[in-house]
C-alpha cells in the first residue's frame, strides 16, 4: 500500500514538473516573425510618444503659474529696510520693486504676458489673466512716482527706468505688444501712456540702417539681430491693431521683408542669426531661438495684419517656407537644437516651445497643413513637457545669448533654470496645444501619431481612413451597447441608404428608419449600405471587409443587393455581376485600369457575405431587394424570376433565413393602387420617407413569418 501511495505521489510530482518545464518552455519562447508582429512592438522612446491629454498639459501649465506667482511680487519696497511701501506717494530715492526670481518688464516677460493672456483664453482659466492684469496695474500704478523720483535725482530702480527711458529695443518691444494685448482685451487697465512712450522709442528713436531695417553697432557698426525681428514687428502690428492707422501695419511688414531678405537662407529654409553690413560673406549661425523670434513674428504679424493688406499672401508665404525648414530639423527627441543644423549642439528648451507654439497655432489658424505638421507639434509638445519640473521650473533653457561668429560659442552657451527666456514660450505653446486639441483629433496608427480632423471611431492599432465623401461613415460595431449585446448590421445599396441617410433630395432608404422597430436599450443598428453599388463593387471597393471587422458573434446582418447588379461588366461604373446563383465566372479586361478582373454570379458575392458572416458568429437574412415603381397592368412588377430568385436560392443553400421584401411591398402597392403608389417614390426606384416606411414594415413583417429568428424578441 505504502509502495503504491509512493508511486501516485512521484508521479504526480513529475506531471507538473514536466507540465511546468513546458509552461515555461513555452512562456520563455523567444520573440520572432512568426509568432509576434514585431511591428507593434513598443518603441524605446526617449521622451513621451503617442496621445496627449488637455488635461495633463493643464496641470503642467498651473505648475508654472504658481511657481510664477510666488516668485514674481508685484510690491515696493525700501531696499534698506525690507519694508513694503504700500503708500506709492511715498516712493523715494531708497525705493525699489522687490525683488523676486524674474524681473518683472523685461522682454522676456513681455512674453511670459502674453503666453499667459493666451493661456487663459485657452484653459477659461482667470488666474492665468489675473497674473498679468495685477502686474500691469501694479507697473502702471507705480511708474508716475518713480518718474518724479528719476526727474528729481536722475536714478530710480533700473526696471521701472527701462520702461520710462528704453534704450534699446528689447527694453519696449515684447512689452509694449504684450500691454496692448492686456488692453484691448481688458480696457479697464488704463496702459496707454506706457504703450504710447514704448511705440515712440520703437518707430522713432531705435537705430536703423539707411533704408530704415532696425539694427545695432554691436558687436560690428551695423549690426542686424534676427532678435530684433521680434523685439520690434509684433509691437507694431498690434499698435496698428489698437489705433486702426495702416501705417503700422506697414512698416512691420517693410521690416519683415528687410529682415529676411538679409537673413532668411532659401536653400534651408531657416534665417541667419546675425548681418553685417560691412561684410562679405555673412557668416550663417543658424540660432535655434533667434529662428524662434522670427517665426514669432510671423505668426504675431499674420495673427492681426488685414486680410486684405497686398502683402499678406508674401508673409504667408514666408511662414510656410520657415515651417518647412524647421520641421526638417526637429531631432527624434523632439526638440531643436542649440544650431538648428548641427545636430551634436545641445536639445535646447526655449526655441522648442517656440516652435509648437507657432507651428499648433498655424494649424488652428488653416495656415498650414494639420496631417504634415500636427506630429511635429505634439512630438514637440512632448519634449517640452519633460522639462517642466514637479517645482514648475522650466528647465534646459539657454541663457541670454550675443551674437558670436564662430560655433563654439553657440555650443557652450550655458542653460539654466532662470533663464526667463523659457517660461513664456513653454506656457504658449501648451496653451496652443490645448486650443489644437480642441479642432483636431490625434491618434495611434500603426504606432505611429496621425492628425484627423474626425475622430477616428476605432481601437484597431492599424486602420484605413473613410472615404472623404462620407463623413458620416461609422465604424462597424463601435454603436454595441456592451460587450455582449449584439449589433444589427445592415448592406445594401441606396434603397437602404439613400445618400448620407438624412433625407437628401427627399429620398430615403428604409434602413434609416429600421431602429425605430426595435429596443434600442439592447441592441443598435447600423446601416453600412451605400449608394450605387452592386453585391460585386461592395466586395470589391472593401466595404465589406470594414463591415466583417465589427461583426461578433451573436449579432445579425441584413443583405439586400440586385438594384445595380445589372450592366456592364467592364466598361463605365462595371458594377455588373454575371446573372444566376452559381459558381460561373469570367475574366474580363476593365476598361478603368486596363487590367483583368475575374466576375462571379451574384450568387457567389452574397455567397460571400453570407459564409463569412456566419464564420463570425452571425445570424445572416438574405432579402430580394425593394420593387420599383413599374406595373404591368395592375400589377407591381416582381424580381422573382431573377435577383429574388437567386436571393432566395442562396439563402437555401446556406441554410439562412431570407425575407421576400419585394414581394411583401409590391403586395402592399397593389393594394394602394398606381395613383397613392406614386406618392411612395421620388422616382423609379427611390422611396420618400413613407414609402421607405412601408418596406421597414415589409421587413419586419417578414422576420415576424420566421418565428425561429432571435432578432425577433428586440422588436418593439
Amino acid at each position: 500500500m505504502k509502495k503504491c501511495i509512493f508511486f501516485i505521489v512521484v508521479t504526480f510530482i513529475l506531471g507538473v514538473s514536466c507540465t511546468t518545464s513546458l509552461y515555461a518552455q513555452k512562456k520563455q519562447e523567444k520573440i520572432n516573425d512568426s509568432n509576434t508582429p514585431l511591428h507593434l512592438i513598443q518603441p524605446d522612446y526617449k521622451v513621451p510618444y503617442g496621445k496627449i491629454f488637455k488635461e495633463n498639459i493643464k496641470k503642467d501649465l498651473d505648475r508654472i503659474l504658481n511657481y510664477l506667482e510666488s516668485s514674481t511680487p508685484a510690491r515696493v519696497v525700501d531696499k534698506n529696510t525690507g519694508r513694503e511701501i504700500e503708500n506709492y506717494s511715498k516712493i523715494g530715492q531708497s525705493s525699489q520693486l522687490e525683488p523676486g526670481t524674474f524681473r518683472l518688464a523685461s522682454y522676456e516677460w513681455g512674453v511670459t504676458y502674453a503666453a499667459m493672456l493666451a493661456a487663459g483664453e485657452a484653459t477659461g482659466d482667470q488666474r492665468y489673466d489675473n497674473y498679468v492684469y495685477d502686474r500691469f496695474k501694479f507697473l502702471s500704478d507705480v511708474t508716475p512716482y518713480f518718474k518724479k523720483v528719476m526727474d528729481d535725482y536722475g536714478v530710480i530702480d533700473p526696471q521701472i527706468k527701462q520702461m520710462l527711458t528704453p534704450h534699446a529695443l528689447d527694453d519696449a518691444g515684447a512689452m509694449c505688444a504684450a500691454m496692448i494685448k492686456a488692453n484691448r482685451k481688458n480696457p479697464n487697465i488704463d496702459l496707454r501712456n506706457i504703450i504710447d512712450n514704448y511705440m515712440n522709442f520703437i518707430m522713432h528713436k531705435e537705430y536703423r540702417l539707411y533704408d530704415g531695417t532696425f539694427a545695432r553697432k554691436r558687436p560690428q557698426m551695423n549690426t542686424v539681430w534676427l532678435d530684433d525681428m521680434f523685439m520690434s514687428v509684433p509691437a507694431i502690428t498690434q499698435m496698428g491693431k489698437f489705433t486702426g492707422e495702416d501705417r503700422y501695419y506697414n512698416e512691420a511688414v517693410k521690416q519683415i521683408f528687410q529682415f529676411s531678405d538679409r537673413m532668411f537662407v532659401k536653400e534651408k529654409g531657416l534665417f541667419r542669426h546675425g548681418w553685417v553690413e560691412s561684410m562679405q560673406d555673412h557668416p550663417s549661425f543658424y540660432w535655434g531661438r533667434a529662428n524662434g523670434w522670427a517665426i514669432l513674428s510671423l505668426v504675431e504679424t499674420l495673427d492681426v495684419l488685414p486680410v486684405n493688406h497686398p502683402q499678406r499672401e508674401a508673409v504667408l508665404k514666408l511662414l510656410s517656407a520657415h515651417i518647412r525648414g524647421l520641421a526638417a530639423c526637429q531631432s527624434g527627441e523632439g526638440f531643436w537644437h542649440q544650431l538648428l543644423d548641427r545636430n551634436d549642439s545641445y536639445l535646447e528648451t526655449s526655441a522648442t516651445a517656440i516652435y509648437v507654439y507657432c507651428i499648433a497655432h498655424a494649424i488652428n489658424k488653416g495656415w498650414i497643413d494639420p496631417v504634415a505638421y500636427g506630429p511635429v507639434a505634439q512630438l514637440g509638445w512632448h519634449a517640452v513637457s519633460t522639462k517642466i519640473n514637479q517645482k514648475g521650473e522650466v528647465e534646459g533653457t539657454c541663457v541670454g545669448t550675443g551674437m558670436g561668429f564662430d560655433p563654439a560659442y553657440y555650443y557652450h552657451r550655458p542653460v539654466s533654470v532662470y533663464a526667463a527666456h523659457g517660461y513664456g514660450p513653454v506656457i504658449w505653446a501648451g496653451a496652443e496645444m490645448i486650443n489644437l486639441l480642441n479642432k483636431q483629433h490625434p491618434k495611434m496608427n500603426d504606432s505611429a501619431i496621425q492628425y484627423y480632423t474626425s475622430e477616428p471611431k476605432t481601437t484597431a492599432p492599424i486602420f484605413s481612413i473613410n472615404d472623404a465623401s462620407r463623413p458620416d461613415e461609422i465604424v462597424a460595431g463601435s454603436t454595441r451597447k456592451n460587450e455582449n449585446a449584439p449589433v444589427v448590421f445592415l448592406i445594401g445599396d441606396s434603397t437602404v441608404k439613400n445618400g448620407r441617410g438624412k433625407g437628401d433630395n427627399e429620398q430615403w432608404g428604409w434602413g434609416s428608419f429600421f431602429e425605430q422597430f426595435f429596443d434600442t436599450t439592447h441592441i443598435s443598428i447600423e446601416n453600412h449600405a451605400l449608394g450605387g453599388r452592386s453585391s460585386r463593387t461592395f466586395f470589391k471597393e472593401g466595404l465589406w471587409d470594414k463591415v466583417l471587422s465589427g461583426i461578433k458573434k451573436g449579432d445579425y446582418l441584413f443583405i439586400q443587393f440586385g438594384h445595380n447588379d445589372g450592366g456592364s461588366l467592364n466598361i463605365g461604373r462595371a458594377r455588373a455581376s454575371l446573372k444566376g446563383s452559381g459558381s460561373e465566372s469570367q475574366t474580363v479586361i476593365m476598361e478603368s485600369t486596363g487590367g483583368p478582373e475575374e466576375v462571379f454570379t451574384f450568387g457567389h458575392y452574397l455567397r460571400l457575405f453570407v459564409r463569412q458572416a456566419k464564420a463570425h458568429g452571425a445570424i445572416p437574412i438574405v432579402l430580394s431587394y425593394t420593387p420599383g415603381n413599374r406595373w404591368t397592368g395592375e400589377k407591381m412588377d416582381r424580381c422573382d424570376e431573377t435577383y429574388g430568385k437567386w436571393s432566395k436560392e442562396v439563402a437555401e443553400q446556406e441554410g439562412v433565413f431570407f425575407i421576400d421584401l419585394n414581394d411583401r411591398t409590391a403586395k402592399k402597392c397593389e393594394m394602394l393602387g398606381i395613383e397613392k403608389t406614386k406618392e411612395l417614390y421620388k422616382d423609379g426606384v427611390h422611396t420618400s420617407y413613407d414609402g421607405a416606411i412601408i418596406n421597414c414594415k415589409s421587413v419586419i413583417e417578414g422576420l415576424l413569418s420566421l418565428p425561429e429568428c432571435s432578432l425577433n424578441k428586440y422588436i418593439k
